[in-house]
């Protein structure tokens, strides 16, 4: 029997550089548990939970299967933990299945965990190539943000976007990631900043890039009856679904999120969204290279090929917009690898439930959009309608 699935809590610890975190794994597991936990409050504890989705790419943790090592999730009470797995949107695949299984009466009550990531690693970029078809990009010793760069060359050439409008949209994240007091970048760089800092692959400047981050995000998911108990301000989750491609990125066009648009009219007729920009309230995108944001707009619908720089400069996504995007300052400021991706559903939730600090929160939110993609550039996409 199907049933209805809501959002009650949500965990953080702080974000730090995982080449200078001193704290441990299991460390930070614990603290992020906690913190979910308590902000449900109401007497619930880790023994209350039926399951654990934890999601995590065991090559950037340095280890196999990290959460055997980790004692913070109700081992000791024989709950299961499921791992998931699909690079760096494994966090909104964990949200997407953890969801499925309150639906569909499996479990109850249900964590989702996302792992800090690479602090164990040498060097993370050469984890990151090995994502990439070794006779294409191997050779040329090409990585993420190569291919990003190509993505947004093209983008730029095609569309007339200027370096300046590359920045505008870096300035927006960086300028919300201040008051967001788990952001790991902080320094709130403004338009002039980015374009001075040093180009590392053109067009892509060294603030627009995003940082390797240490720290930690859950969600607490609950079924009807449990949310309706243990939550006053219960978010709904009304779809969540996710699209796979090839990993042969060598053989795309580097043109756009062209199964991002797939993906949005399946979940949008699920829960009736005929205008994104007018019917929803207030999206969380991935955005770990600053101007996805804008690749990202267009393949959701916000607004027509090449017009997405216009929304920045204009305010339609910015706080008190029509449509606020990625108010936590996004991937781009906090980037603890999987952990970003359970964060912009995590930001969702608090957005709708009215609880986000830090002088971020948009009026009246009703509707959101979670937003996450990973593998070899939007090798998977994930995507969440959120209601209160």
């Amino acid at each position: 029997m199907s049933r209805k699935a809501a959002v009650i809590g949500v965990g953080n610890t702080t974000y730090t550089s995982a080449k200078r975190d001193t704290r441990e794994r299991s460390e930070l597991g614990a603290a992020c548990v906690a913190s979910a936990l308590d902000f449900v409050g109401r007497g619930l504890s880790i023994e209350d939970i039926d399951a654990v989705y934890f999601a995590s790419v065991d090559a950037f943790e340095g280890v196999q299967r990290p959460e055997t090592s980790m004692d913070c999730f109700g081992q000791s009470f024989n709950k299961p933990t499921f791992s998931v797995h699909t690079g760096g949107t494994a966090g909104g695949s964990a949200f997407k299945e953890a969801y499925h299984s309150v639906k569909s009466g499996l479990f109850d009550i249900v964590i989702v965990y996302g792992a800090c990531t690479t602090g164990a690693t040498v060097e993370a970029q050469q984890i990151l190539n090995s994502a990439s078809p070794p006779l294409i990009e191997k050779p040329f010793g090409i990585g993420a943000i190569h291919m990003a760069a190509y993505y947004l060359m093209r983008y730029k050439l095609e569309n007339n976007i200027s370096d300046d409008d590359f920045a505008i949209v870096a300035s927006k994240s960086h300028k919300h990631a201040v008051n967001n007091p788990y952001a790991h970048i902080r320094k709130g760089y403004t338009k002039e900043e980015i374009l001075a800092s040093p180009i590392v692959c053109s067009p892509i400047r060294l603030y627009e890039i995003c940082p390797v981050s240490s720290g930690a995000t859950c969600i607490v998911i609950a079924n009807e009856d449990k949310a309706k108990e243990l939550s006053d301000t219960p978010v709904w989750i009304k779809a969540a679904d996710s699209i796979t491609d090839t990993y042969l990125s060598g053989y795309r066009e580097y043109k756009d999120f062209n199964k991002l648009k797939i993906l949005a009219k399946r979940v949008y007729d699920k829960v009736g969204i005929k205008n994104p920009l007018e019917d929803i309230d207030y999206a969380e995108l991935f955005n770990p290279f600053s101007a996805f944001e804008y690749v990202a707009y267009e393949a959701l619908g916000f607004c027509d090929a090449g017009e997405a720089p216009r929304l920045v400069r204009e305010g339609i996504t910015d706080l008190g917009g029509k449509l606020p995007c990625t108010l936590s300052g996004g991937t781009l400021c906090t980037n603890a690898g999987i952990s970003a991706s359970v964060s912009r559903h995590a930001e969702t939730a608090l957005q709708l439930m009215g609880k986000v600090e830090g002088g971020r929160q948009v009026e009246n939110a009703r509707i959101g959009l979670a937003h996450s993609w990973g593998g070899n550039l939007g090798q998977f996409h994930t995507l969440a309608v959120l209601s209160r």
